[in-house]
């Protein structure tokens, strides 16, 4: 009985063994459902730099910050060389003085006399015309006079812009005489200077060509030193052109 069961068994493997003819391929089946999300990739290489674009609008400016903490103080420097010397017209143009004598006896009272003669007239000042110091450069001046009187007496006066510094007066005992007198100023530009008779009944000035003069003279002592300064910054603009 072993043995038929053993052979049937045989029998049926050879037969299972054996292919049978290919079937008709079926219809694809729906797609699956999708998975879970699988965790992200790894960064990959930087991309190349792109073009450069077109330039912005300027940003407003920004507050100024803090000043910052004062340095110490640096190591003094080389000396330089030394510049070419500034230009001065000082010498020239602070020059100021006249010496000048009268040419006539008993001249007009309450006006200007005229000392026509010019015994120095430095930088023109004096106006022998009118008989006036005309003043150009400001600063302090010294006048004086010596006047010679004969047959009257003498009241002379030294005026600036018009009203009286100083008055003489010299009593004729019917001698020749020498009135003098004398006074320092301070002038402004333009500023202007004579002398005269101030009383018509003592008008004793006295000329003589042979043996006397009558004469009147004034100086600049010192100029004022805006005019200084003005007159080197002048100079120093010329030397530069």
């Amino acid at each position: 009985m072993f043995c038929l069961l053993s052979v049937a068994i045989s029998q049926s493997n050879n037969l299972s063994s054996k292919k049978g003819p290919a079937g008709i391929p079926g219809a694809p089946g729906s797609p699956g459902a999708m998975g879970p999300m699988g965790p992200p990739g790894k960064d990959g290489p930087d991309g190349k730099d792109g073009e450069k674009g077109e330039r912005g609008d300027r940003g407003r400016t920004g507050n100024p910050g803090k000043p910052g903490v004062k340095g110490l103080k640096g190591d003094l420097g080389d000396m330089g060389e030394q510049g070419a010397p500034g230009g001065c017209n000082c010498g020239s143009a602070a020059r100021s003085a006249f010496s000048v004598a009268v040419t006539k006896s008993y001249p007009k009272e309450r006006m200007p006399i005229r000392f026509s003669r010019i015994l120095l007239n430095e930088g023109s000042h004096y106006n022998a015309s009118s008989g006036k110091f005309v003043c150009v450069i400001p600063g302090v001046y010294y006048f004086t006079y010596d006047i010679t009187l004969a047959n009257k007496h003498l009241a002379i006066g030294l005026v600036h812009n018009g009203q009286y510094k100083i008055k003489t007066f010299d009593a004729n005992t019917g001698n020749h005489d020498v009135a003098s007198g004398s006074t320092v100023l301070h002038l402004q530009q333009s500023d202007q200077v004579w002398l005269q008779i101030f009383y018509s009944e003592q008008n004793g000035l006295f000329f003589d060509p042979f043996w006397t003069d009558s004469t009147f003279t004034g100086f600049l002592i010192y100029a004022d030193q805006d005019f200084l300064n003005e007159a080197d910054r002048k100079a120093n603009t010329q030397d530069e052109g």
